[in-house]
Parts: structure tokens; C-alpha cells; sequence
């Protein structure tokens, strides 16, 4: 079996963040929601790339789920006198 392990630095590169960025989230312990699952080798944090990829993968589905959706006619706008 061969799995590629992403360190901090790495992460944080591929989502364009910082690795502080990174640390920070993960000593939370938000994974899965903020951050993709890890695993800890001695003192070291690493994430498994297949695992990144289905949380990047997630990220994209419950945003295209959640987007901005206009409504069909605009609402009259009213005005408020006293």
C-alpha cells in the first residue's frame, strides 16, 4: 500500500492558506469540518491525500447546494412613513 502523507506546509499550499492557518484549525479539533482528517505520527500531524480529496470534493458539493439562488421577481420595495 502506498499513501501519500500531506504534512502541514503541504496543505496548506494546496488550499492556499498558511500552515499557522493549518495548525491552528487542527489543535481545535474541528477535523472533518474545517479541515480534512489526520493522523499523528510521533509528534507529526499528516493527512492522507485520498482523504483531502473527499473533503475538497464534499466542500464543492455542499457549496453548490447551499449557493446564493435569486428570486424569480424582485420584491417591491416600501417605504415606511410615520
Amino acid at each position: 500500500m502506498n499513501v501519500k502523507l500531506l504534512t502541514a506546509e503541504e496543505l496548506a499550499k494546496l488550499l492556499r492558506t498558511s500552515a499557522a492557518q493549518i495548525y491552528n484549525i487542527s489543535s481545535r479539533d474541528d477535523e472533518g469540518i474545517e479541515l480534512p482528517r489526520s493522523i499523528r505520527v510521533g509528534r507529526r500531524r499528516l493527512w492522507p491525500e485520498s482523504e483531502v480529496e473527499a473533503w475538497i470534493s464534499a466542500q464543492l458539493t455542499n457549496q453548490s447546494e447551499t449557493s446564493f439562488k435569486p428570486e424569480s421577481q424582485p420584491k417591491p420595495k416600501t417605504i415606511n412613513r410615520i
